[in-house]
């Protein structure tokens, strides 16, 4: 399928190409005729009308195989609804570009239409008209049989057409100002669905109208369709990641902290989100006052630090510190903590789920006695604390003897080795930071 879509998209990108170029080329052989003097015998507004919409058709074809190759890429891209609003929001403008382009050629062919009824009707014969062919004698009775600047449908209706020549932007030479104006035109016409457009009896005129109100109506409901889904997921999303009235109550670590803070949690019960389908400790403290997060977290790390037999020895004010070091994190089930070979550069306490810890000796003699599991309160990477006491410069981190994996979805608090290690040197004088942490404990 793969293959199946990358040949698809070399076919387009081709094909797309090869329009741009025959465009190019066409227009640039027309210009460059009429430049060098050789009179055109046909009518170049019909031949750019033509181009204009075929390069309209190969940009869309461009721009919706790069999203689509793009969508089915990136999962994150496929699942945020703006990116089809942002599209769709480019081709509604490129809309208009084109058919303020279109009725800027067609005002010029309907001035040719009504130059030549004025030309056979004053020498009974068809005129070529070009740049370089002096028609001054006729000026006169050209202007009042096709009044540009007045609009008489007696003589001659213009319809829809007449703005353009009236603007004077058909005569005039700034490019900038055909582009804006031509655009501009096109943008109010999709937008107001060609509400103003008073068009006259001329079919390809009416037929002209038609396109514009039925694209400009066709545009307006996928942008706001499209719009409308991405707020109503919006607000979905908001509605299933608002925190239910009993869900904190009976989140696990909540009910482990003194009646207090849960009365003070409660208040702010309201402005509480999720990122995913659980409650985690990361979200909490980010959605309450700061000074209400540290108290909470020191209540939920101080049991969890006391596990660590050598952290029992320390004073209130370096638990604290280390306390204030800790970090929240969320482990999803079936997730690597650690590898066995790694080094250990952390310690994990588990607030909430279980874990296993095995070896690769385990599971190369099938045995399952061998795999111990850590629970809620429990620890692991108490050979970060031997580390943090020595001179680091000459000690490597320990490796892990086991694999650590998550049995269900795991919060925990981890305490980096950097954090450790600064914590302990700025409380070193700690009656030597008591006589190393009880010479570690006692030799182990």
């Amino acid at each position: 399928m793969s293959n199946y879509y990358s040949q698809y998209d070399k076919i387009i990108f081709v094909f797309s190409k090869i329009i741009y170029l025959l465009c190019y080329k066409q227009m640039a052989g027309i210009i460059l005729l009429e430049k060098q003097g050789y009179p055109i015998f046909f009518d170049p507004m019909k031949y750019f009308k033509i181009l204009l919409c075929i390069r309209y058709l190969a940009r869309i074809i461009s721009i919706y195989s790069l999203f689509s190759k793009a969508v089915r890429s990136s999962t994150e891209l496929s699942e945020a609804k703006w990116v089809k609003i942002a599209v769709n929001l480019y081709l509604y403008l490129q809309a208009a570009n084109v058919f303020g382009g279109l009725w800027y050629f067609m005002a010029i062919e309907r001035v040719i239409e009504c130059w030549t009824k004025a030309c056979i009707n004053h020498t009974g014969q068809h005129c070529h008209f070009s740049c370089r062919v002096n028609l001054e004698e006729d000026r006169t009775y050209i202007n009042g049989f096709c009044p540009t600047k007045i609009r008489n449908t007696t003589i001659h209706d213009f319809g829809i057409f007449h703005g353009a020549l009236e603007s004077g932007i058909v005569e005039g030479t700034s490019i900038l100002q055909k582009l804006l104006h031509c655009f501009v035109w096109g943008l109010q016409n999709l937008s107001n669905l060609g509400h103003d457009l008073q068009s006259g009896s001329d079919v390809w005129e009416n037929i002209f109208v038609i396109l514009v109100v039925s694209s400009g109506f066709l545009f307006f409901a996928l942008l706001i369709g499209n719009m409308q889904i991405y707020l109503q997921s919006r607000t979905v999303r908001l509605k299933e990641m608002t925190v239910k009235p009993r869900e904190i109550e009976e989140w696990k670590p909540f009910q482990n902290l003194s009646a207090n803070l849960q009365q003070e949690m409660k208040k702010y019960k309201p402005y509480i989100r999720r990122k995913t389908n659980h409650i985690d400790i990361e979200n909490l403290l980010n959605n309450i006052p700061k000074e209400l997060g540290k108290k909470i977290k020191r209540e939920l790390c101080w049991h969890l630090l006391k596990k660590v037999h050598e952290f029992r020895m320390l004073k209130e004010e370096t638990l604290d510190a280390l306390c204030d070091c800790v970090k929240p994190t969320f482990f999803t089930e079936h997730a690597h903590i650690i590898r066995e070979g790694d080094p250990i550069d952390e310690l994990i306490f588990v607030m909430q789920g279980n874990l296993w810890t095995y070896s690769f000796n385990d599971l190369t003699n099938g045995s399952t006695r061998k795999r111990d599991h850590l629970e809620d309160s429990d620890f692991y990477g108490a050979e970060l604390v031997d580390w943090a006491l020595r001179d680091c410069s000459l000690f490597e981190f320990s490796k892990s003897t086991k694999t650590i994996e998550a049995l269900t979805n795991i919060e925990a608090f981890t305490l980096m080795a950097d954090d450790l290690k600064i914590v302990f040197n700025e409380k070193m004088n700690q009656a030597a930071l008591v006589i190393q942490l009880a010479w570690r404990h006692y030799t182990r």
